[in-house]
């Protein structure tokens, strides 16, 4: 390859050399018969200076002077330009081969999107790739067995909540309810009234956005021919019968899949229907659970301080969560305490220069951790399969409690995310496996 290159540098340079002694050569010859001009004409001069007609060879003499002239100059002009161009193409050749082989290696101009890469370039690019993949097996294979034998200082550590907000000791503390230990009693009425509300606010919500086509019997039709169409599928061939737990994930997920679909095949603007249906179905599930759990649904006296309300909003997170809970939809759940100091904050109101009132803090946080969800696996395989309506019913329900709380009147908006956590370490990410639901919650004042 080295000699190849050495070999084209040469010939290239010899080639630049003679198209430069061509030049020269022609320039001289051009300023010799330039030089010459003047004893030709003067030559001219006497033989037909006893001629009449003398004045008339004078200015045709001039005029072919003139003539010369001015072709010797585009001749020295494009003389000049190719050898410019010459020196230009020798240089940057020169540039171009004196980085050797790196040079090589790197992508030329035909390597690039739209022409194929050179060999070369193909079999670096393919090395490089190899051994990054090689060298991440490697370090995967010696995590897995950190992880099987507890090797390192970090792994030996003891076990820390999944709410962690950092090095705040209090910020780490929560508060939690006793785990069923996975024995999950399901109450089936209970569950399927969350159900029954969501048929009965997504027909009333499709009425809102002029959608008529979609009554109740064709619902359920549609709802039970995708039950017989995806129970084989959606079940592990097992001769064991599905547990209430597994039926009722299953029924979640043909409810909320037939809606998804009804709404991407009747163009629904999604936004707007899912904020109305969200807060629809939050409304009544809260409303359903009134006879078995009175202290969801307060109703607070105007004069209620922030702070005092507050303290009933962080309430209403336990009690819905105990709910759900002794409902048999969740096995356990722990609540992050908010900071005094971040209490303080967002509830201090200040005065400034001017008559407008401000906060020292807008915002206060806090997570919700929502354990052994029994809808968490429709949720997941809706979200895989694109659809943005899933069945959180510990999200709306938690929101609504806690919504109702401040009211109107105070400007709180309550804003609600949901995480999916997979509380056991490792560090195989195929391994992954949500147990946690993890519901991050933000105090906002308008």
């Amino acid at each position: 390859m080295h000699r190849r290159l050495v070999g084209a540098t040469v010939m290239m340079i010899i080639a630049v050399a003679v198209c430069c002694n061509i030049s020269a050569t022609l320039a001289l010859s051009l300023h010799s018969f330039h030089t010459d001009a003047p004893r030709r004409r003067r030559s001219t001069m006497q033989l037909y200076r006893s001629n009449s007609i003398i004045e008339q060879v004078e200015l045709d003499i001039q005029q072919q002077e003139q003539q010369q002239n001015v072709h010797l100059r585009d001749q020295r002009c494009n003389c000049d330009r190719s050898r410019r161009d010459i020196l230009a193409t020798l240089a940057s050749s020169i540039i171009s081969l004196s980085a050797g082989a790196p040079a090589v290696a790197a992508a030329t101009e035909s390597d690039n999107f739209e022409a194929p890469m050179n060999g070369l370039t193909r079999q670096i690019r393919t090395s490089v790739v190899k051994g990054a993949q090689v060298i991440d097996k490697l370090d995967s294979r010696w995590e897995r067995f950190s992880d099987d034998f507890g090797l390192g200082d970090k792994r030996n550590q003891p076990k820390r909540n999944v709410i962690d907000a950092g090095g705040n000791e209090r910020s780490k503390q929560v508060v939690k309810s006793q785990s069923k230990g996975g024995s999950i009693v399901l109450d089936e009425v209970f569950a399927l009234n969350f159900l029954e509300q969501c048929d009965v606010t997504f027909l009333t919500c499709l009425k809102t956005q002029s959608i008529a086509t979609i009554g109740p019997e064709s619902l359920l039709r549609q709802i039970n021919d995708t039950a017989k169409l995806l129970r084989k599928s959606f079940f592990k061939a097992s001769s064991n019968p599905a547990n209430a737990q597994e039926e009722f994930n299953f029924n979640c997920y043909v409810h909320f899949r037939v809606y998804n679909e009804i709404l991407v095949r009747e163009k629904v603007y999604f936004p707007s229907f899912q904020k109305d249906f969200e807060a629809n179905v939050g409304r009544l599930i809260l409303k359903s659970t009134s006879k078995e759990q009175p202290s969801l649904v307060q109703d607070l006296a105007p004069e209620t301080t922030l702070i005092e309300r507050l303290t009933n909003a962080l309430v209403a997170s336990d009690t819905a969560a105990t709910l759900l809970q002794n409902k048999g939809l969740i096995d356990s759940w722990e609540r992050s305490i908010p900071p005094d100091d971040d209490i303080e904050d967002w509830t201090t109101t200040s005065k400034s220069t001017t008559t407008d009132n401000f906060y020292v803090s807008s915002d206060l946080e806090y997570s919700l951790a929502l354990n052994g969800d029994v809808s968490l696996n429709s949720q997941l395989l809706l979200q895989e399969l694109g659809y943005r309506l899933y069945p959180s019913f510990g999200r709306w329900l938690v929101h609504e409690a806690v919504s109702q709380c401040f009211g109107n009147e105070n400007k709180v908006k309550v804003n609600m995310d949901d995480y999916y956590m997979d509380t056991s370490y490792n560090s195989d990410p195929d391994l992954f496996e949500p147990k946690q639901v993890l519901l991050n919650i933000v105090l906002e004042r308008d």
